[in-house]
């Protein structure tokens, strides 16, 4: 009886693991989700404005009335916006609203200290820099983005040399950008915050929610920034309950029966694990197979569906591998795909998804929207990864990829549309490429 009371005890505090991380992931998809929210538009903001960056740098002459009229429509487009400046030699000339802002014009922001700081940062490393969130006289809180702007000097070589002109200065409105995002201290039962004051990440002051989120067992992902990143933190309102019906079942269950049901009972949960395993993942990688790695792209489906964020489908395809097993054998075969397997792994983030599918076929998965540049360097970093020779005992195996991507919902609207058209790609790659 003691056995099956520990047996027991053992299997009740697996089931209340197993809640309690079901509910962990269930609280890190929201935070993604969050996340990308935050990020698309904070991003979104900074790209409208380099739109005025691009105007002061064929217009460098910049009018007032050119001003006024290029950054209404600015803040018409994007209303987190609440205040744009530009300082050419970094003293303010240009201003809008210039209502309630006309002390601004004429300050020299290496003469201010509060101001000279980001300004100089910027300067220095010729990217945005984003500062705050600080407080508002006219209300509210809001960050500011300096953004170096750089103009054509005339110089020669096979492009024209490009120079510091001076700084433009975006005004965030911090408020409304979380709200738009999603982001609130609590929504739907989950308790938010967010930490990281100008760019400084888990060592920066809170900027919403709780602090002492931070300080318990909330899940938590870093918010990517110009220059350095925000840290987010979320856990239910009452924290995480282990509780649920299974564990209640199984406790009842073991103080009942004797021994020996409560040691049949831990070897039919064993089995039902491990055959739930072999029927998910891949025997000889231990990748998730072509089953469990359509489920998930079924659940990233129906997240783009709610939330607008697509995902990403990369088709990686071994070149020539029925040589390595004729040549090596089988054995030196299962070593490369295992490898294969492990390299990719390495090459992607916990969020993604490396699954087997066949022979030598692998896919990757990456949620959230991405660009074409971005794209090209995944697909660059995951080949140049494959593709380095493996050793297998006394042999240097040399190994070639073809890779081909698709992205959901852009280029197919059901699963297997977007593997098929990914596949199709990675095989118009390996002709127009040979191994």
């Amino acid at each position: 009886m003691l056995l099956g009371l520990g047996l027991t005890s053992y299997v009740v505090r697996l089931l209340e693991q197993n809640a309690r991380e079901s509910q962990q992931g269930e609280s890190l998809a929201r935070l993604s989700e969050v996340r990308a929210r935050i990020e698309g538009e904070l991003n979104g903001t900074l790209y409208i404005a380099q739109g005025l960056l691009g105007f002061v740098a064929v217009q460098s002459d910049l009018t007032d009335d050119q001003f006024r009229s290029f950054v209404s429509e600015i803040t018409r487009v994007d209303q987190n916006i609440r205040i744009i400046a530009l300082a050419p030699g970094n003293v303010v000339r240009f201003i809008h609203p210039l209502k309630g802002n006309e002390a601004v014009v004429g300050l020299d922001y290496s003469k201010s200290e509060q101001q000279w700081s980001g300004v100089r940062r910027a300067m220095q490393y010729l990217s945005p820099v984003v500062a705050g969130p600080v407080d508002l006289v006219q209300g509210g809180r809001a960050l500011i983005a300096r953004i170096p702007v750089l103009v054509p000097t005339g110089g020669g070589g096979h492009g024209l040399e490009r120079g510091y002109w001076g700084m433009a200065s975006i005004v965030i409105d911090s408020d409304r950008l979380f709200t738009r995002a999603g982001l609130q201290p609590e929504v739907d039962g989950h308790l938010f915050a967010l930490r990281g004051v100008d760019g400084a990440g888990a060592q920066g002051g809170t900027i919403l929610g709780d602090s002492a989120l931070f300080e318990g067992d909330a899940v938590t992902l870093p918010v990517t920034l110009p220059d350095g990143s925000w840290q987010l933190a979320s856990r239910p309102v009452g924290g995480w309950d282990g509780t649920s019906h299974e564990a209640r079942v199984a406790l009842a269950i073991g103080i009942v029966v004797s021994m020996v049901v409560a040691a049949l009972s831990a070897l039919v949960v064993s089995a039902q694990q491990r055959s739930r395993s072999m029927a998910l993942h891949d025997p000889l990688t231990g990748l998730p197979n072509r089953r469990l790695l359509v489920g998930r792209m079924e659940q990233l489906a129906d997240m783009s569906d709610r939330t607008g964020l697509g995902f990403q489908v990369f088709f990686v395809d071994l070149n020539g591998f029925k040589p390595i097993n004729d040549t090596y054998g089988h054995a030196a075969g299962d070593a490369v795909l295992q490898e294969v397997g492990a390299r990719l792994q390495r090459e992607t983030r916990d969020v993604d998804t490396i699954a087997r599918i066949g022979g030598d076929e692998f896919v990757v998965v990456v949620p959230g929207g991405i660009s074409q540049t971005t794209v090209r360097a995944i697909v660059e970093r995951l080949r140049e990864a494959v593709c380095a020779p493996v050793q297998v005992g006394e042999h240097r195996i040399v190994i070639r990829a073809s890779i081909g991507y698709a992205f959901y919902p852009d280029d197919a609207a059901t699963i297997p549309e977007l593997l098929e058209l990914a596949d199709q790609r990675m095989y118009r790659a390996k002709v127009e490429v040979p191994a």
